[in-house]
């Protein structure tokens, strides 16, 4: 079985269609993960909404939805102004204007998104969070860490069980060791033997005018490897 992590979306719907032609996951072998933003900046909210709900439903327990940071603006039930300005900043009208194009709201997301949002995932093989995480093990981090840390990429300092991330775009995956130095930008369409520490980060700036990125992970006899995959926003 393969477990497939699809970093930020940002409302690019056809990104994310073409990712899944590629991909072809398959509930009866494959693990769904989405590392959460799957909304904001881009201009198809409601058609990535409707996508994902889709996958829910057919993947069942091997699907898994990340409460990213513009989820946790979403479903916060009382933002400061500082927030408000900054979640407008960073593309809830694009949001707004997706849903009200198809005679819908965004609130509309609420009730399934508190079902379906979890904090992290782990495995026996594989660690996820939205944004970062400061000490081991993943449950004690609090939840601004979890949804909203630049530090675990900007700062390269976690050198603990491999996480995978999203949240701070970059130019290309990139491997973060965690020793304050050490980065590594990833290739695609490359298998390769699964790091054992650190952070991979696949968050390419969908919805910036980036590009999606997924990552999948599979256990062999000689161990686990992955294999990066991207397609662009447009």
């Amino acid at each position: 079985m393969s477990t497939i992590i699809i970093g930020d979306i940002h409302g690019c719907a056809r990104a994310l269609s073409r990712m899944l032609e590629k991909l072809d996951p398959s509930p009866r072998r494959d693990r769904l993960i989405f590392l959460g933003d799957l909304f904001d900046r881009g201009s198809e909210s409601w058609e990535v909404w409707r996508e994902v709900r889709s996958l829910a439903d057919i993947f069942g327990d091997k699907f898994t939805l990340l409460r990213g940071n513009h989820e946790d603006y979403l479903l916060s039930e009382k933002l400061t102004f500082s927030q408000k300005r900054m979640w407008d900043r960073v593309g809830r009208q694009a949001t707004i204007r997706s849903f009200k194009a198809h005679g819908h709201q965004m609130e509309e997301t609420i009730p399934w998104l508190k079902e379906k949002c979890r904090d992290f995932y782990r495995d026996e093989v594989i660690q996820c969070v939205h944004a970062g995480l400061k000490t081991e093990p993943i449950e004690v981090n609090d939840t601004q860490t979890l949804f909203h840390d630049h530090d675990i990429t900007e700062q390269n300092r976690y050198a603990g069980r491999l996480t995978v991330t999203g949240h701070i775009s970059l130019s290309a995956p990139t491997w973060f060791l965690g020793d304050g130095k050490t980065a590594e930008k990833l290739p695609v369409r490359e298998e390769r033997s699964l790091p054992e520490k650190g952070i991979i980060c696949i968050d390419t700036g969908c919805g910036k005018g980036g590009r999606l990125t997924a990552m999948s992970v599979d256990v062999t006899e000689e161990g686990a490897v992955y294999r990066l995959d991207s397609v662009s926003e447009r």
